[in-house]
């Protein structure tokens, strides 16, 4: 079954996390995150962490979401407002991105009860918070932020922290973030966002 759309009549792929392009942009072909993903788990090098999609969604809104990603941050310059569709992409990006690395190390976003909205969307019970990232250690990076229950089938992720070039994000379930997070990219707020006043943070990537 297809992580995201929930499909299970379609052909499965398997599909990096971390496109290939991302991977060359940031030089991260040796890349682990900087505290681990999981305790309990060897760390992975960051360009090989891979989760099953089906090929639609790999060849579809998946592909032309990576493209609207890429342009918005390194084909032009990021000042000036933050435009609605702007932050749609990257929130939608963000959050397929904190979905497929808690599924690939066996646990569930606790929120993301709706994948399949991604599809088209953004699932209605997730926020994210955007900042900028002081000094990071390194260009791409991630954590998650697991809750222990030594019942339960698979870990509950409480958030995931992404970090691209000096940008991180939070992604979480709706009213778990607060404010040192940075600004809050989704569910949209009617106020002007402008990359040149997103706060710039210090904490550690760990959601």
């Amino acid at each position: 079954m297809c992580v995201l759309c929930q499909g299970a009549d379609r052909p499965i792929t398997r599909e990096h996390i971390f496109a290939r392009w991302l991977i060359r942009q940031v030089h991260g072909a040796k890349l682990v995150p900087s505290q681990g993903a999981l305790s309990t788990a060897a760390p992975l090098r960051i360009a090989r962490v891979v989760v099953p999609v089906c090929a639609d969604c790999n060849a579809g809104w998946m592909s032309g979401l990576e493209v609207s990603f890429r342009r918005m941050l390194f084909a032009r310059p990021r000042t000036g407002p933050l435009q609605a569709p702007d932050r749609l992409t990257l929130s939608r990006w963000f959050t397929k991105t904190a979905v497929l690395l808690a599924h690939a190390y066996g646990g569930a976003l606790v929120g993301a009860e709706h994948p399949a909205q991604l599809v088209s969307g953004m699932p209605d019970d997730i926020e994210v918070f955007l900042a900028r990232r002081r000094r990071p250690r390194q260009d791409l990076d991630y954590a998650l932020d697991v809750m222990t229950d030594g019942e339960a089938r698979e870990s509950r992720v409480r958030s995931v922290a992404v970090l691209v070039d000096d940008l991180i994000a939070h992604v979480a379930a709706t009213g778990t973030l607060s404010s040192r997070h940075g600004t809050r990219l989704w569910p949209l707020r009617t106020h002007t966002m402008r990359w040149d006043t997103l706060p710039v943070i210090t904490l550690v990537v760990r959601g």
